[in-house]
């Protein structure tokens, strides 16, 4: 009788694994079945085709971008959209949080280049 009662609380845990063996399956395909219905109805209606804006029907965006210590890719990423961008009417607005490496310089160098790049230097980070 002893050794039932220790074996019990190993019946229940036993019980509870196969239960996850059992139900994980079905539980898995519901939700792949959900999941398709989901995208399925989300993604008929999106847009595929778009249509470009004359210059002047563009509204003006700022594209902001915080910088620290980004000497790596600050110039990549600033080449990119400034040649890359089917847009025309907009500025980028660089924040540069303290940046102890050389992103203040490389950023002096493009805002020469560029006319529509805006820096704002934050001294200490």
């Amino acid at each position: 009788m002893e050794v039932l009662q220790t074996l019990k609380p190993f019946e229940s845990i036993w019980n509870f694994v196969l239960l996850l063996l059992v139900s994980y399956p079905i539980l898995g395909a519901f939700a792949w079945f959900m999941g398709v219905i989901c995208y399925q109805t989300v993604y008929r209606h999106r847009h595929t085709k778009f249509y470009e804006l004359a210059p002047k029907d563009q509204p003006f965006i700022t594209i902001m971008i915080p910088a620290h210590n980004e000497e790596v890719m600050i110039a990549h990423t600033i080449d990119y959209l400034m040649n890359s961008l089917n847009y025309t009417n907009f500025e980028v607005l660089v924040t540069d949080d303290g940046s102890t490496d050389e992103t203040p310089q490389i950023l002096a160098e493009l805002q020469k280049k560029y006319a529509n790049l805006r820096v704002i230097t934050i001294e200490k980070n």
